[in-house]
């Protein structure tokens, strides 16, 4: 009903957020997928332009940040809470920017999926999760409260099996497989993993917040 009411008040202006809310966060889902790619590649000049475009990745994340503060000072009426919105924006900006510095760990740890193949797992559940927001944020677009719910119950069932493989991770780390340098450099980042699905999680419940508010 709010939402209906304000967007009758400024039909036009008022989408500019939604619209950024869903480039920030295909940002970070395809942030995601190049993780899992680096975390799988070999070749060294894959590797290379998988780098470039991480870095081209962070950059716009923090455009699409300023874009959204930029709009937000230049608005008077939004169609959401201008806390909600700030909030919002800088978890995906933060979102992709973690995934990205994970991407960064692996190359300079020099860490790829033959050295504890619980990071394909891993890595494959954070891609999941940074769908299933992807999919969220679609749903705020349309004000669809059924579809948000569905992503936000997909999104913390994603996030208890993200629990499970840290804690099997954790357990495989310390087996004595490892030597000591080894587990330092994976439980940073499996540490770093859990880290995104958390901020995934964080972003989704605001949105989940925001849906209720608007009814």
């Amino acid at each position: 009903m709010l939402r209906k009411l304000i967007k009758a008040i400024i039909p036009s202006k008022g989408d500019i957020f939604f619209t950024l809310f869903e480039e920030a966060v295909f940002n970070a889902h395809e942030s995601a997928r190049i993780f899992v790619d680096i975390l799988n590649l070999r070749d060294e000049e894959l590797l290379a332009q998988m780098f470039t475009q991480s870095r081209v990745l962070k950059q716009k994340a923090s455009d699409i940040n300023k874009k959204v503060l930029h709009e937000l000072n230049n608005m008077f009426i939004t169609p959401m809470d201008r806390g909600d919105i700030q909030e919002l924006s800088t978890l995906f900006n933060k979102l992709t920017k973690r995934i990205i510095k994970i991407s960064t760990k692996l190359k300079i740890y020099n860490i790829d999926s033959n050295m504890d193949g619980c990071l394909t797992k891993n890595a494959d559940t954070l891609f999941s999760v940074t769908k299933a927001l992807v999919d969220c944020v679609h749903a705020l677009k349309l004000a669809d409260a059924n579809k948000i719910s569905l992503a936000d119950e997909k999104i913390n069932e994603l996030e208890e099996n993200g629990i499970e493989d840290f804690r099997y991770a954790m357990n495989e780390i310390y087996s004595g497989k490892f030597d000591t340098l080894s587990i330092l450099k994976l439980k940073e980042i499996y540490k770093s993993i859990d880290g995104a699905i958390e901020l995934s999680v964080s972003a989704a419940d605001l949105i989940m917040q925001v849906s209720i508010k608007s009814i």
